[in-house]
C-alpha cells in the first residue's frame, strides 16, 4: 500500500510543465475607443493523477496579465503609471482535457480565478481557452472575462476579451 502511495506522486511529477504563453486580443465592450492588445501568462500544468486518472488531463494554474490602450495609448507607453490602458492580471487555476496527450491534438481548459485591474478594478474572472498543441506549442483562442462590482477604466462593470494565444510547454522531467 505504501508502494502505491509514492508511485503516483512520482508519475504526477514527471507529467508536470511550465507554460509560457503570449496573447494578442481585443476588449470587445469597451465603452473607449477599441485599440489591440498584448499580454502573456505562465503557468503549470500537472496530470490529473489524482481524479480522474485519465493521463489525457491536466490541472492548471496560471497568472496572465494583459495591457488593452485606449485613447492615445500605446502598448509599451500606457504600461506606465497613468497610463491610457485598461491593464489586469487573472491568476487562474483550471482543467485541461486533451485528445490524445499534452503534445499534439485539440484540447479545451476551462479557468477560472480572480481579475485585478487598474484603477482599483476587482472581480470574478472566466478564461476559457480551446486549441490545438503540436510538441511543445500551443495555438488556440481565448476568451478572458471579469465580473466585477464597480466600473473599471472602460467604463464598464464587466469586459469581454477574446483573441488567440501562442504558449511554450517545457517539460519538467
Amino acid at each position: 500500500m505504501l508502494a502505491a502511495l509514492t508511485v503516483q506522486p512520482a508519475e504526477a511529477q514527471e507529467s508536470d510543465y511550465i507554460q509560457i504563453s503570449v496573447d494578442a486580443g481585443l476588449t470587445v465592450n469597451s465603452s473607449r475607443d477599441k485599440k489591440f492588445g498584448l499580454g502573456g501568462a505562465i503557468g503549470w500544468l500537472s496530470q490529473d493523477n489524482l481524479l480522474s486518472f485519465n493521463p489525457n488531463n491536466y490541472f492548471s494554474l496560471n497568472v496572465k496579465a494583459f495591457n488593452n490602450p485606449y485613447g492615445e495609448g500605446k502598448i509599451i507607453s500606457s504600461m506606465k503609471r497613468g497610463g491610457r490602458a485598461f491593464n489586469y492580471i487573472m491568476p487562474l487555476a483550471g482543467y485541461r482535457f486533451t485528445q490524445q496527450g499534452f503534445s499534439d491534438g485539440f484540447f479545451v481548459e476551462p479557468r477560472i480565478g480572480a481579475v485585478f485591474g487598474n484603477g482599483g478594478y476587482t472581480g470574478l474572472a472566466l478564461s476559457p481557452i480551446a486549441g490545438y498543441a503540436v510538441q511543445q506549442f500551443n495555438f488556440s483562442i481565448y476568451c478572458d472575462m471579469g465580473f466585477g462590482n464597480s466600473e473599471s477604466v472602460i467604463l464598464k462593470k464587466s469586459f469581454f476579451t477574446p483573441g488567440i494565444n501562442v504558449a511554450y510547454n517545457i517539460n519538467l522531467r
